[in-house]
């Protein structure tokens, strides 16, 4: 190569790089300048409000929980909300001293199947009666039955009007009990849904997108949503006759709600953020390894011969008793190793592990069982995640009641010990999420505790279980098989 060719070679290359520089220059330049800008609105305009419109679905004449009483001076759970609530009531007027608690969730958090009076949320308020014995303490259960996360974001939102203290928000079982469709959301780009959330993180952009919401929004009729409507109270799908059957393994529709959930989460943490108002979220528990999945079905890639073959060795093993469990274990694997979406054969697996004591691998399969339950009833694992996620991201408190019992339980695998069915804790695991709240509260210095207060909450609580006569629990125990009859689609819950 000549010394004129290197010449202009050499040239070439270093306007390529002066063009490549320039570029990085102008690109970091409006980097800067767009950061400079989202500096500027951040100190000098107070963030939008927070949109709490659902994308998901709408509500048909939504009610109040709460409303005046006679006397103007309470309020009370309004009567066409308590085939859903239980009877509360608090001062329309708050006392400075007073703390004021809302607990917001499903039939967990009101106590089933028991009532209030055993939830969690009667515990947490004994616990701060002992240790605030000067001032007032009011825990007020807004626990709906069968209530899913997107019917307590409004709920919430009335809530505020109430002078809160605190948010405690338990739940996670209930989203796929009610039957609604998420086509107009199947075109768009889950990618895109992702990085429009964090980018609502920037006030730049969630000031534009408010802006942009407020005028695409208006005069637009609510018949005219491409939204799900639902109706005011829950309507389940197992509240209706042959309601199990109805259940279908459906991927699409349940990572729509698995989003739907996630964006629930986020929404209500939002809300209590920019009300200044303390919240704190609990990752709820469920039994794993005393509960059978409530609908299985079959892989659909599966050939007629191939669910031929999974029955003929799940027969097998039905023939063989717990002498022969290694044997009855292999059978059971061996057909799991066809069909690895069948909820029942996943579970009775975990129940051979369950029987010869190895218990990490028992609750591996209860976990698998679970999640490939076609009625999921119980919280789904990417739920879970969303929980910590959100709990994570916004720096809120956690109380892990998955942790709580697992870690209380001898095998590590939640179970009837701790829970009354698939979901519910019993009386004992109630006053361990109280304990595990309280904690928190005071770790989060929501509360100070004296050092004597655990004496005074013993005889408050001793004294509580002792005003609950014998009806009490003879109407939770046969609200429970009612309960049982409902998950397993026999019969209407209500």
């Amino acid at each position: 190569m000549t010394a004129d060719n290197k010449q202009k070679k050499l040239g070439r290359q270093d306007r390529r790089q002066r063009v490549i520089l320039f570029r990085l220059g102008a690109v970091l330049t409006c980097l800067l300048l767009l950061a400079l800008v989202e500096l500027v609105i951040r100190l000098a305009v107070p963030p939008p409000p927070v949109n709490i419109e659902d994308p998901y679905v709408s509500f048909h004449r939504l009610s109040p929980l709460f409303v005046a009483d006679k006397t103007g001076t309470r309020f009370e759970t309004a009567g066409e909300r308590l085939t859903a609530f239980c009877p509360q009531s608090f001062s329309a007027v708050k006392k400075p001293e007073t703390l004021r608690i809302f607990c917001l969730g499903g039939s967990t958090v009101q106590g089933r199947p028991y009532s209030a009076e055993t939830s969690f949320t009667t515990w947490l308020e004994l616990n701060l009666r002992a240790a605030l014995p000067g001032s007032d303490s009011e825990v007020i259960n807004c626990g709906g039955i069968s209530y899913a996360s997107y019917r307590l974001v409004p709920i919430m939102q009335e809530l505020l009007n109430y002078e809160p203290d605190l948010f405690i928000i338990y739940t996670g079982h209930n989203e796929f009990l009610e039957d609604r469709t998420y086509e107009h959301i199947k075109n768009k780009s889950r990618v895109l849904i992702r990085t429009h959330r964090k980018l609502l993180n920037m006030r730049i952009y969630s000031h534009a997108h408010h802006l942009l919401s407020q005028h695409m929004g208006r005069g637009i009729p609510a018949e005219h949503s491409p939204k799900t409507i639902l109706d005011p109270e829950v309507q389940a799908r197992l509240d209706f006759e042959e309601g199990l059957k109805s259940y279908h393994r459906d991927q699409a529709w349940r990572k729509d709600i698995i989003e739907h959930f996630h964006h629930n989460l986020d929404t209500m943490v939002k809300i209590s953020r920019a009300a200044n108002v303390p919240v704190i979220l609990v990752n709820p528990v469920s039994n794993l390894k005393d509960c059978p999945p409530f609908k299985s079905e079959h892989g659909s890639e599966l050939s007629e011969e191939q669910i031929q073959q999974v029955n003929e060795l799940r027969k097998q093993a039905a023939e063989l008793d717990w002498s022969q469990i290694h044997e009855k274990l292999r059978l059971l694997e061996q057909s799991a190793a066809i069909d690895s979406r069948h909820a029942g054969l996943l579970f009775l697996v975990a129940k051979c592990y369950e029987h010869i004591g190895r218990f990490s691998q028992a609750k591996e399969w209860f976990i698998k069982a679970k999640e490939e339950d076609v009625c999921p009833l119980r919280i789904l694992e990417s739920m879970h995640e969303s929980i910590h996620e959100v709990a994570g991201r916004y720096k809120v408190p956690l109380v892990d009641a998955r942790k709580l019992i697992e870690d209380r339980t001898t095998d590590g695998i939640a179970g009837s010990e701790w829970l009354l069915d698939q979901v519910h804790p019993n009386i004992t695991g109630h006053r361990l999420i109280a304990d595990a709240l309280y904690e928190v509260m005071e770790e989060n210095d929501i509360v100070q505790t004296p050092a004597d207060w655990r004496t005074r909450r013993s005889q408050l609580c001793e004294q509580h279980l002792a005003s609950l006569d014998d009806a009490y629990y003879a109407r939770g125990q046969a609200r429970l098989k009612r309960l049982a009859e409902w998950s397993r689609g026999r019969i209407p819950e209500k």
